[in-house]
């Protein structure tokens, strides 16, 4: 009897170890991208609680803005969280809006990241403006829901007559 109990248990333990739970990678990258819409759309209403509820909001969080003159690193949420209130508590822009486009999701267990193109307008008519940038975040999973950790934001180079600066895509332009 003990002879057959022992494989038993043996087999026991792995089945219960090799056992993960199935993750649906389409939907996990739809709820990353929603915590980034999200992110926009709250800043969008100067809603500071709702962005701030979009952010892991820790000593480990980072934000990077790199643009033509340099960059600048926020490091931890004391920062960000500062920087993110002084932005809400200004005057809304008439007419704003912030779209992503181009869109990359990868999800890889608890964490993932996403890269796109930050697309920020302001205004009417002749009054119209805005800029584009590129957007990197990293997102990781804290109690089952998506946080940003890390949002890092690339301005895109300015074209300059003469200089061809551009890197060329596979099969195009």
């Amino acid at each position: 009897m003990r002879k057959f109990l022992w494989p038993l248990f043996v087999l026991a333990i792995l089945i219960g170890t090799s056992c993960k739970p199935s993750v649906n990678i389409e939907k996990e990258k739809e709820a990353v991208l929603a915590v980034i819409l999200e992110e926009a759309d709250a800043l969008l209403a100067m809603d500071k609680e709702r962005v701030y509820a979009t952010h892991i909001q820790s000593s480990e969080e980072m934000r990077l803005e790199l643009g033509v003159y340099g960059y600048r690193i926020y490091d931890g949420w004391e920062e960000i969280g500062s920087l993110i209130g002084d932005f809400v508590d200004a005057e809304p822009s008439e007419h704003a809006k912030i779209s992503k486009e181009n869109v990359r999701i990868k999800v890889a267990g608890t964490a993932a990241w996403l890269i796109c193109d930050n697309v920020i307008s302001w205004g009417t008519g002749e009054e119209k403006d805005g800029y584009s940038n590129i957007q990197i975040a990293f997102l990781e999973k804290v109690q089952g829901e998506w946080k940003i950790s890390l949002t890092a934001y690339y301005n895109k180079p300015v074209e300059v007559p003469g200089i061809d600066e551009t890197f060329s895509r596979p099969g195009g332009s």
